[in-house]
């Protein structure tokens, strides 16, 4: 049912939001913008949510996306706002995350031409398109709520993309009698697979007696985890999670191994023994794949690592994009559809075999050892605060890990337990993103805690989002692990030019001060059992007495 109604261009986009039930929008208002936040004025069904950067807001909107599974949204201006809000969107294409960047563009009278105007960009359409997977820019009010819908209808669709629409300003400005839909939210219907390709797999699974599964972040967005560790309890499957993946599964369960970039001779084996690979939900991509490029023994000597991850010739793939599938590993069988059915139709063909598998789990758990051990070994002087907290946050806590050297360790050896509890955006690995992408998951889980692992030099990069931490009474609590160094380039500086360290040492800030100077509580801990101890009483308080929090945690100076 539609109704007509006459909006500037401003309150098109609003209206255009709040039909398709958006509730929180991340952004700075800008001169270029101002119609679009006078619409927001009126419209007490959407909480805007005021970032200190354009990069910031994105992250946000993108953590938000990543725990609630529905859209984030970013306003921003032309020019610098779309520049900046660049790689978050290059980030939600990287990890197929539903990131909507609305931004402003100057009046179309330009014809092209560079007039030295306002915040004039060369090819603003172009940088976004180049990043995303759908873009868009409207020539009238009319189109407004249109273009929003497609928009959204484009990231339900197959593998969700980041998407942009541009709106000039003369449009934002103008005012027409337009058609506003009463729209309600909708659902894309779920691609099933294609029953020939289900049976092909069927025969694989069946003929298999050591099949191994690896899983990726696909798995939860589809909502098939129940269904995965259904059907690796069946096959008795080791079930291998990646960094992006950690969360698909829970960590203690007999079958499933988190590792990331372990070197062949600890999973080798196991793979070697597998006879067939059933890959859900990942894109089999260099990251999850490819082996260390440098390890080192116990006595610290280098050991080369080549090639990648030993796969089973046969190999079932299933994933929403056909593009993905056959990229880095031939399939055997293609399965291209939705996660969910897919695994469903996999059950129920292989009821009749339960119990017909070799049980795996003592293998299972000798690679855990090992991994366990080399995590010890590479991160020794971060574990102990790893388990500490660990013991403090409950099982449905969310923890977000930046690129430092604690996340990358939380990424191999942190146990998670609940899908949507762990984010380590590590494909375009940006550093400095843990902040603003823990204050946008706390936003899609106000009931849950969220901590974010951060390094002191990455940090530093989105400190400003304190302000928004502060000012939105948004209580996350921050981990900054200060070892004066950016540990990870130095040690591969080092490694690649001995005796060669430049511009990795930091002089870093009084952590504890800066938090009091952004009105937030600050506090510096000596022992992880120190850490546990506050943070148990930081997650004790009543909801609505909690407050952002920043702990420092002191390392070794690199």
């Amino acid at each position: 049912m539609q109704h007509s109604v006459s909006l500037t261009g401003g309150q098109a986009v609003v209206a255009s939001l709040r039909a398709h039930h958006i509730e929180v929008v991340f952004g700075i208002p800008g001169v270029h913008n101002l119609p679009i936040y006078d619409a927001l004025y009126d419209e007490p069904g959407i909480r805007h949510v005021l970032a200190r950067h354009e990069q910031g807001a994105g992250y946000m909107a993108n953590g938000y996306a990543r725990i609630a599974g529905r859209p984030g949204v970013a306003l921003v201006i032309t020019g610098p706002g779309v520049t900046n809000i660049a790689t978050p969107l290059a980030d939600a294409y990287a990890d197929s995350l539903p990131l909507l960047v609305i931004a402003t563009s100057l009046p179309g009278e330009t014809g092209g031409r560079s007039w030295g105007r306002l915040h004039e960009l060369k090819d603003q359409l172009g940088l976004a398109q180049a990043l995303v997977g759908w873009s868009h820019e409207v020539q009238r009010v009319a189109e407004i709520p249109e273009a929003i819908a497609e928009a959204l209808r484009q990231m339900r669709t197959g593998r969700p993309r980041g998407a942009f629409l541009q709106i000039p300003l003369d449009v934002l400005e103008a005012q027409e009698t337009i058609a506003l839909p009463a729209l309600e939210e909708e659902e894309a219907p779920a691609v099933a697979p294609n029953e020939e390709a289900v049976q092909a797999a069927l025969e694989l699974l069946r003929a298999a007696r050591r099949p191994v599964i690896i899983a990726g972040a696909g798995v939860s967005a589809a909502g098939a985890n129940h269904e995965l560790l259904r059907l690796a309890e069946l096959l008795q499957a080791p079930v291998l999670l990646g960094g992006k993946s950690h969360d698909v599964l829970p960590n203690d369960h007999p079958l499933v191994i988190t590792t990331r970039g372990a070197p062949s001779r600890t999973l080798g084996p196991l793979l070697s023994r597998s006879d067939l690979a059933l890959v859900v939900g990942s894109k089999l991509g260099m990251q999850r794949t490819t082996l260390p490029a440098l390890e080192r023994n116990r006595s610290g000597q280098a050991q080369a690592e080549t090639g990648r991850l030993p796969l089973p010739e046969k190999l079932i793939h299933v994933d929403l994009d056909a593009g993905e599938i056959g990229q880095r590993y031939p399939a055997s069988v293609a399965l291209v559809g939705d996660a969910r059915l897919a695994l469903s139709a996999l059950l129920a063909g292989l009821e009749e075999r339960a119990g017909q598998y070799e049980d795996r789990r003592e293998e299972v758990a000798a690679v855990r050892a090992a991994l366990r051990e080399r995590a010890q070994q590479i991160y020794g002087e971060v574990m102990p605060w790893l388990e500490a907290l660990r013991t403090a946050l409950p099982r449905e806590g969310i923890v977000v890990a930046d690129m430092t050297m604690a996340g990358y360790a939380a990424a191999q050896a942190f146990p998670v337990y609940e899908p949507h509890s762990f984010i380590h955006a590590s494909e375009l690995c940006s550093i400095g993103t843990g902040l603003p992408l823990a204050l946008g998951a706390q936003l899609a889980a106000p009931q849950r805690p969220v901590v974010a692992l951060c390094g002191d030099g990455g940090f530093l990069q989105n400190v400003g989002e304190l302000a928004t931490a502060a000012q939105e009474r948004i209580p996350v609590v921050t981990i900054v692990f200060n070892d004066a160094s950016y540990t990870a380039v130095k040690n591969d500086q080092l490694q690649r030019f001995p005796g060669r360290s430049i511009a990795t040492t930091l002089e870093p800030p009084d952590f504890v001060s800066l938090a009091h100077a952004f009105h937030i509580e600050g506090q510096r801990v000596e022992a992880p059992a120190e850490l546990a101890r506050l943070l148990r009483a930081r997650l004790a308080l009543p909801l609505e007495e909690a407050r952002p929090l920043l702990i420092e945690v002191p390392l070794t100076q690199r």
